[in-house]
């Protein structure tokens, strides 16, 4: 099985910590060359140095994919250091936490400008580039989003599963429009893994007792085990995948 991205070039979004840091480091180490996007650029360089500590090639760039201006900035600035584009991964989110009675309108709005309209700019903008430009080899793009978002609810956390749940619906659709560009779309949908995300709940022990009883194979996540599906998801040894969701949670949610 294939799983060499030798000479690619990827964008991955949010990977200054959490699920994207360990994406971005198993690309790289697949051979791809990547750019590390996070919204905090002390968080990007030190990704893009860890990378390139190991021998791998990688760049950062601060950018806040929110705003359509800095997403084409990301874009450009990996096309001028690399000279093409073939991957995106759009991993870039945040959570806020409130209950729906007593949110505020700009926790909702930036929490789905992020998510979910960060994921359209990104797909739109480097999907141009692939369409147009790589008419041979085409390109790869896969979403990140949560079983929170399509299966179980996610108490006081209302934006953050819509957004999610924007993510899949809006992924068909970039993979049928974009199937004959030669472009494939998959997204990951993760569980419960071990993430500056879940830090603070991860140290309340009856959650973490809920958790471990609520997963068939006992634990959490950890990030590389979501690094190693997107990692298949980018590489030829799925080259007939377009437009499917694969659930990577330890059995949480079996369908």
């Amino acid at each position: 099985m294939d799983l060499r991205l030798n000479e690619k070039v990827a964008i991955i979004t949010g990977a200054g910590q959490g699920l994207g840091e360990a994406i971005a480091k198993v690309l790289a180490a697949a051979g791809a060359r990547v750019t590390v996007n996070d919204l905090n650029p002390d968080r990007a360089e030190r990704v893009a140095k860890e990378i390139t500590r190991e021998g791998y090639r990688a760049i950062a760039v601060a950018a806040d994919v929110a705003s359509r201006f800095q997403c084409v900035q990301l874009v450009e600035t990996t096309r001028a250091k690399w000279g093409q584009l073939d991957i995106l991964v759009n991993n870039a989110g945040i959570e806020p936490v409130s209950p729906i009675l007593k949110m505020d309108e700009w926790e909702w709005d930036r929490c789905i400008d992020v998510n979910l309209k960060g994921t359209f700019f990104m797909s739109q903008l480097c999907g141009r580039v692939m369409a147009y430009e790589n008419r041979v080899t085409g390109g790869i793009i896969v979403n990140i989003s949560s079983i929170a978002g399509v299966e179980i609810p996610l108490t006081h956390r209302a934006a953050y599963c819509a957004s999610k749940a924007g993510i899949v619906g809006f992924a068909r659709e970039c993979a049928r429009e974009f199937a004959e560009y030669g472009i494939r779309v998959n997204t990951v949908i993760p569980g419960v893994f071990a993430t500056p995300m879940t830090e603070k709940a991860r140290q309340n022990p009856e959650v973490m007792a809920k958790w471990q009883r609520e997963i068939p194979l006992e634990r959490l996540g950890e990030p590389k085990e979501v690094a190693q599906v997107v990692l298949f998801l980018c590489s030829e040894a799925s080259s007939y995948m377009t437009g499917s969701t694969v659930t990577v949670d330890g059995g949480k949610v079996m369908r």
